[in-house]
């Protein structure tokens, strides 16, 4: 394997485990009153955009982090959401 591929997969992997502890805290705490929505939603527009990027050039740890970031981001945005609903009630 070249050495950017090497590398293209580390920065995918090291890049889509910033979100896991996010996003471990928010499901054994059901806590999200930190979490900023705005962040989270352009973190999956720009996502999206590095994903369409990723899919033209071919870039296939772009494309695995992006979809995973993406997915991620909207499990946090459901979580925050939902969480928000229910102290309102």
């Amino acid at each position: 394997m070249p050495t950017e591929q090497i590398f293209a997969w580390l920065a995918s992997i090291l890049t889509t485990l910033i979100f896991l502890p996010q996003l471990y805290k928010a499901f054994t705490t059901h806590m999200t009153k930190d979490i900023s929505m705005l962040m989270m939603i352009l973190a999956v527009m720009g996502n999206v955009a590095w994903l369409v990027h990723a899919s033209l050039t071919g870039n296939t740890p772009l494309v695995v982090c992006a979809s995973l970031i993406i997915i991620m981001s909207i499990i946090l945005i459901l979580f925050k959401y939902n969480n928000e609903r229910a102290t309102k009630t």
